[in-house]
């Protein structure tokens, strides 16, 4: 949306235009990644120019928010859609491109999608498309010749720039980031969602029956837009490289179809076709696919080694998670295959949130790795992690009303789940159903639907059901927007007191007094606030964990070290002797699979074979003893009580021992205390 100069405010405009309640300045602050005097900076000048176009102010609600009237956001809505868009990417880079205000990040993306897409584009009109210096654009061009993979090379011609080579590789780069440029055109642009390729990929769905997921059809059509487009515009682009028969399958034959109708001739096209078109999220996969009966005991497999080495029981528990992770891995193990790297947006949202899960998937996809004969980058296992997360979080839910909130999501079925099971977390008493993908929420019941939670936006309201939409991963201010709107449809109860917000401080204390540091003035409020909070965390009845430390400097065979390092967990009553036993039978007839590499041993089993209370035990042998061939120094005992509260430990550890430096302090510790320091380092 273009609808100022004011920097930043066409992001906070886009913000206000889309809400559909009161938009707090916490969130403004999360999705914007800006500062409170930025926002309230811009907020003044943006007042200013509604002013003088004779349109309603953006409104403060004290203690809430900022939000437009209803008549604003229409006339504002009016005003972008009466100005002319291009529907296609040739118009769009021939007559279109013009950003301000781009973060570099982003510019540089945008940058080389130009340079790959024009057949040569001067520094002038680079300077005019991203509204920057000269200097800026040379620097960004370095830094984009200098990350360029050996296939490409940034080309100086009679009339500008381009980015030329392979072909192949200036399209998989495309490919890789296309969600993240498409997210970057859209408001500029009316060509989103290419509807002929779309109904061609509906038709591959049903010569296939595999279904993809809203998001994947997305990137899918309009990509093949763009594709299509490239080599109309360019024919040397034509891929021409002859391919083996063994190509010749459904997806290969509809591409064929496909190339014919749009009157172009190549195997290698329809090749390329059929790849990219397999490396994309399904949300169901026909039984019938060869791939199902390959990767299908991979996935189950996978789940077990979680199972062993989290002490948890997902195999059981969530008998849909198998075939969840089976389909989602047919996708990437083409991704794999195919070398086309997927750019994960929220890798290191989920590697923060869920760091002892993330850590834990690491180890239980070794199986897969083995299958693809390659390791999977931290984007993948992110991924796979959502699946977990959302299993681990899901082993305690039960619907308890009619009553529900509908959740829709598009990005794919481990998204969605998670999404869902931190729903069902943080508000247990709440029917949440779903997930749904559009075409189930446009043809679904709403009989009982008080809410409809979604993570795109969703133009048809059906049955005048409220609809708001949501982030994948909620933060705080998302959660405490959805409990608003819960409130406001009769879901919970209003609160008669609400609790102490330092955000609504500082929101009436802006409207009084200038704050010359927003952060430190926050951090100051929060740690006066939490002295309250404190108290209370000591009077809550928590049994906490039994820790135990002790280093070892004899010799032992691998049954007596691993009795060793669990008695005092014995001694304390944290575990009875039959969990000592189930461990080494475990390890006699499963194999070494609680070892975890890098001479660590993770000692544990299910909390019915002996468990009592949540205990840990930490020991060192400074003479190593070996299991099965491998070499053994320290043994952590884990006695768990159900499947989440040692995860941290597990997490905490993992992490740990990926480092180099870490493992050598450790084989140098000489006393309990010292073990004890390094641990909780």
């Amino acid at each position: 949306m273009k609808f100022t100069s004011t920097k930043h405010g066409n992001e906070i405009i886009h913000e206000l235009v889309n809400a559909t309640s009161i938009t707090s300045l916490k969130t403004l602050e999360d999705h914007l990644n800006l500062s409170r005097r930025s926002i309230f900076y811009a907020i003044k000048r943006l007042n200013k120019e509604l002013d003088m176009m004779g349109l309603d102010l953006i409104e403060n609600v004290r203690g809430a928010g900022y939000q437009l009237t209803k008549d604003t956001q229409k006339k504002i809505i009016d005003l972008e859609s009466k100005k002319r868009l291009p529907i296609n990417f040739f118009d769009f880079f021939e007559n279109f491109i013009d950003f301000k205000n781009l973060m570099q990040k982003d510019r540089i993306t945008l940058m080389k999608f130009c340079l790959i897409s024009r057949k040569q584009t001067s520094l002038n009109d680079l300077t005019k498309y991203f509204n920057v210096s000269k200097n800026t654009v040379i620097k960004d061009l370095g830094i984009i010749k200098n990350n360029l993979p050996d296939t490409l090379t940034l080309k100086n011609g009679q009339h500008g720039k381009t980015i030329v080579g392979d072909e192949i590789a200036c399209r998989q780069w495309v490919f890789e980031n296309f969600l993240q440029l498409l997210n970057l055109i859209s408001p500029y642009t009316k060509f989103i969602k290419n509807k002929w390729f779309e109904y061609q990929l509906r038709l591959l769905e049903k010569i296939t029956g595999n279904y993809f997921t809203d998001e994947s059809l997305l990137i899918l059509s309009n990509f093949i837009g763009w594709d299509f487009e490239r080599i109309l515009s360019r024919p040397n682009c034509l891929l021409n490289t002859d391919i083996a028969e063994e190509n010749y399958s459904l997806t290969y034959t509809w591409a064929m179809s496909l190339l014919n109708d749009l009157k172009i001739n190549s195997k290698a096209e329809a090749a390329f076709l059929a790849e990219i078109v397999n490396t994309k999220a399904f949300q169901h996969i026909n039984e019938d696919n060869p791939m199902i009966s390959r990767i299908k005991p991979i996935s189950k497999h996978i789940i077990q080694r979680f199972d062993d080495i989290a002490g948890v029981n997902l195999s059981n528990s969530d008998n849909s998670l198998n075939m969840k992770l089976t389909i989602h891995l047919v996708s990437t193990y083409y991704r794999v295959k195919y070398q086309i790297n997927y750019r994960n947006p929220l890798v290191n949202q989920i590697k923060s949130t869920y760091t002892e899960t993330f850590e834990l998937v690491r180890l239980a996809i070794l199986p897969f790795n083995e299958f693809t004969r390659a390791k999977l980058s931290d984007d993948e296992i992110a991924l796979i992690t959502v699946y977990f997360c959302g299993a681990l979080r899901n082993l305690d839910y039960k619907l308890k009303k009619k009553e529900n909130v509908m959740v829709v999501c598009s990005s794919g079925i481990g998204t969605s789940e998670l999404l869902i099971s931190q729903l069902r977390s943080h508000y247990p008493s709440i029917n949440f159903t779903g997930p749904f993908n559009i075409f189930e929420y446009e043809n679904s019941s709403f009989q009982d639907v008080k809410l409809v939670i979604s993570t795109i936006k969703i133009t048809k309201n059906l049955d005048e059901v409220p609809v708001m939409t949501v982030p994948v991963i909620l933060s705080d201010s998302d959660l405490q927007e959805i409990e608003n709107r819960f409130q406001e449809v009769g879901l919970v109860a209003y609160k008669k007191i609400n609790n102490i917000n330092p955000v609504t401080i500082m929101d009436i204390v802006a409207n009084h007094a200038r704050i010359f540091d927003p952060t430190g003035l926050e951090k100051d409020l929060r740690l006066y606030l939490s002295n309250s909070s404190k108290l209370k965390l000591e009077e809550d009845n928590v049994p906490e964990a039994e820790f135990t430390f002790e280093v070892v400097n004899r010799s032992y065979n691998w049954e007596k070290a691993i009795q060793l390092s669990l008695a005092k967990l014995l001694s304390k009553n944290v575990i009875t002797a039959k969990y000592i036993a189930e461990i080494i039978n475990l390890t006699k007839t499963k194999g070494t699979y609680m070892a975890i590499g890098k001479g660590i041993f993770l000692a544990h089993a299910t909390p019915k074979a002996g468990v009592n209370r949540l205990g840990v035990s930490y020991t060192l042998f400074k003479k190593p003893f070996e299991i099965n061939h491998q070499k053994i120094f320290f043994v952590v005992g884990i006695a768990p009580v159900d499947n989440k509260k040692h995860l941290k430990v597990l997490g905490q550890l993992l992490q740990h021992s990926k480092s180099e430096n870490w493992l050598k302090q450790l084989r140098e510790i000489a006393t309990p205390m010292a073990l004890k320091k390094h641990v909780f380092l």
